[in-house]
Parts: structure tokens; C-alpha cells; sequence
């Protein structure tokens, strides 16, 4: 009976440690399309490394920092993160995760949409009993730039009516209001 209650302890106690680690993800993506230095610096050790493809490769903080301008001044933009493969082994863990990326651009011709599909490829550490990004890598898989056409929803929304909320990238989005 001790064995079985070892390995349920185990089975347990992974659990919360991939769970702390899809909340940084989460974490990771709401920082991202909200602008938040903060929240976004939350996921990352101090020392963590960042490949954002051929665009950046260094310290992770640099990285945010030096975003941070850019995203603000980007049209909308959403971070979704799919599905999340997590191998643990001790206080390191493997994390390969999907995600879609939308994001709108300034075109000379008009605004273009660009949808990008890849995975983040983590190398995930606890250390004092925390889980943060010790180091991502990202992976492109696929992208689809087209002229930006926004309709919301063929016309259903009245995106003048009260009650119509649009996402910001700062704290007045409704995501940081608590009622």
C-alpha cells in the first residue's frame, strides 16, 4: 500500500508542476498581446535565453525589453497557445508547445493580417521551487499573410454599442478589471 501512495504522490505532484508551467505559457501569451512587461518578464529567469528566430538571440530580458516599444505601437495582436507536450525530468522540463500567432500590420496599401503557425521549444527550470523559462527556441511551421478585412462578423457587432469591449495593450484591457 506505501507503493501505491509514493506513486500516486508522484503522478501528483507532476501534475502541479505541468500546471505551473501551462500557467506560464498562459502567462506568456497575455503579457505578449497586452503589452506587459511585467507579466511577460514573470515567465522568464533572469538569465533565461530567448531565439525568436533570426530576428533576436540573447538574454531574455533584453529581448522583452527592446519589444516592448514595438508592441505597443503594432496593431492587434493575439497569442494563442494550443496544445502543450511536457517532459519532466527532476527540476527540468522539455515543453514543445503550439501556437497560432494573428497580427496586424501597417501595409502601404492597407492594413495586412498575418496568421503564423510554430511551436515554442522550451527547456523549462523550477528553481527554488518556482517553474520559469530557462531557455525557448521557436520554431515556424507555416504563415498566411493576407489583406486585413474586418468585418466583425459580417456586420453582428456594433463595435460602436456600449458593451462593445476591444482589446488594449495596457492595463485599462478588460482582462486586468476585477468587478
Amino acid at each position: 500500500m506505501s507503493e501505491l501512495a509514493a506513486i500516486d504522490t508522484q503522478k501528483l505532484l507532476d501534475m502541479m508542476s505541468k500546471q505551473e508551467i501551462h500557467d506560464v505559457l498562459a502567462r506568456y501569451a497575455r503579457g505578449v498581446d497586452r503589452a506587459d512587461a511585467e507579466l511577460l518578464g514573470s515567465c522568464y529567469f533572469d538569465d533565461a535565453i530567448e531565439e525568436h528566430g533570426p530576428n533576436y538571440n540573447g538574454n531574455a530580458m533584453d529581448y522583452i525589453a527592446g519589444a516592448m516599444e514595438r508592441l505597443r505601437l503594432m496593431g492587434e495582436m493575439a497569442h494563442y497557445v494550443c496544445n502543450s507536450h511536457i517532459e519532466l525530468d527532476g527540476d527540468t522540463a522539455w515543453v514543445e508547445s503550439y501556437v497560432i500567432t494573428f497580427a496586424r500590420f501597417a501595409g502601404e496599401s492597407g492594413d495586412v493580417d498575418t496568421l503564423t503557425g510554430g511551436r515554442l521549444c522550451d527547456r523549462f527550470e523550477r528553481r527554488e521551487g518556482e517553474w520559469k523559462i530557462a531557455h525557448r527556441r521557436i520554431t515556424f511551421d507555416w504563415n498566411n499573410d493576407m489583406p486585413s478585412n474586418q468585418g466583425w462578423c459580417l456586420g453582428m457587432f456594433d463595435t460602436q454599442a456600449p458593451g462593445f469591449h476591444y482589446g488594449r495593450k495596457d492595463r485599462e484591457d478588460l482582462s486586468y478589471q476585477r468587478s
